[in-house]
Order: C-alpha cells, then structure tokens, then sequence
C-alpha cells in the first residue's frame, strides 16, 4: 500500500480520482521527456512499454524524442537528412524503418546508377583514381579512370556486380550506410561531397584489409623491391 501511494504521488500509477492515463502529465510529464533525452531509442521503447501515460497521451513529446533519437542516429550515416516530411511515418516508424535498411546488404539498380562512386586501386590506397566513377542507366560504366568503358550488370540479387572482363564484384553496406563495390583490384565507395577531402582508405579502411588478398601482397612486395634506393 505503500508504494501504490508513494507511486501515486509521483504520478506513475492512477488514482481513483485520476483519469484513465493517470496523473503523468504537466510537469512530469515534460519531466519524463527531457529524461529520456539522455537515453537510447531501447529505452525510449520500454518507456513507452512501461508507462500508459507516455504511451498513450499526447503523441507531442513522443514526436520530439524519436526525432531526436533520429538525428542523433543520422549524424554519423550518409545521405539522411533529419526533415520534418519523411515518408509520411512517425519519427519511431522513421528510426525502425532505416535502421532495418541499413543492414541491407543488396544494392538495387536505381541506387547503384543513382550515385556517383568513386574509385580506389588497391594497390594504391592512398589516392583516388577517380572520383566520378558511374554505372549509367545504358548498363556501361563512365569516368573510369584508365579511360575504359565496358558492360555493367547486377547478379546474385544485388549482392554482386559484374563489371566487363574484369571480376565480379561484391557489394558491400558500409557502417555509415552507405555502399561499397569491391574485387581484388579496385573498390568503389558511394560518394558524398565531404568525402573528397579524404583518401577512401582513410575513411573506410575496414575496406583495405590486405589480410585476405595474399595475391595482392605479394604484387606489393614485389613492387618494393623494384624500387631504386
């Protein structure tokens, strides 16, 4: 009895007097709300799980929380602005939606030709070869670095990309959300206007592990040993 009066008082549990949200409104509240601002999307989740009255009441403050949780959640991904008309859905349905397609792991063709890529050999990381690299619409590649066009296709559902007479390559989703095409020779990252100050193995360099390709380190010692001293 106790603590069903002490809950009471703090507004956390209805009273005969109360109406059927409980007394959690007003100061507490706003109280609530700025509480949950220091915390992630799975708490903001239980609370609403936990308290009627966050869940139920007005969708107000709710709105204010999951738009934050999404601008905090879109700072470090690429291509998402935090706007006020996104799709037509809630913040949390916004915030559920897109952390589920950032695990997407297979590109579609819009979004292949829609970017602008840029392109890494991986024999030298540290600069790019190109950074307008394209897959046109026509199914051929442009500004490639050496010049060359050659055919384009997507295979194996958008997990793969086959690129002429070269290797196929897979797709890869970066940690930012954005896309990563890759062989044994080259890698494409998607592009945003910011990366360009940066070499792609700077930014990405869980995409540069040499670990994996012996074949590729061995070409590099053997282009050191080339060198004149």
């Amino acid at each position: 009895e106790q603590r069903a009066a002490s809950a009471e008082r703090l507004g956390f549990a209805p009273s005969a007097s109360a109406s059927p949200l409980g007394r959690l409104d007003g100061a507490r509240m706003e109280l609530l709300h700025r509480c949950l601002g220091f915390c992630g999307a799975a708490e903001a989740g239980a609370a609403e799980g936990a308290c009627r009255a966050w869940r139920d009441g007005e969708s107000g403050e709710r709105e204010a929380l999951w738009r934050e949780l999404c601008r905090r959640c879109w700072a470090t991904k690429v291509g998402f602005r935090c706007t006020e008309q996104l799709r037509g859905r809630t913040w949390k349905e916004n915030y559920r939606h897109f952390l589920e397609d950032g695990q997407r792991q297979q590109i579609t063709r819009e979004e292949l030709t829609g970017l602008v890529w840029d392109f890494t050999f991986r024999l030298h990381p540290e600069r790019r070869a190109s950074s307008c690299f394209r897959f046109e619409e026509c199914g051929q590649v442009a500004n490639h670095p050496n010049g060359l066009t050659y055919e384009w296709s997507l295979s194996d559902d958008g997990r793969h990309v086959a690129l002429g007479q070269f290797p196929q390559a897979r797709v890869t989703r970066r940690r930012d959300w954005g896309w990563a095409i890759a062989n044994g020779n080259i890698i494409c990252c998607s592009l945003e206007a910011e990366d360009l100050e940066v070499a792609a193995s700077e930014l990405h360099p869980e995409l540069f592990n040499l670990e994996q390709l012996p074949s590729l380190q061995l070409v590099q010692l053997l282009m050191r040993l080339q060198v004149p001293r």
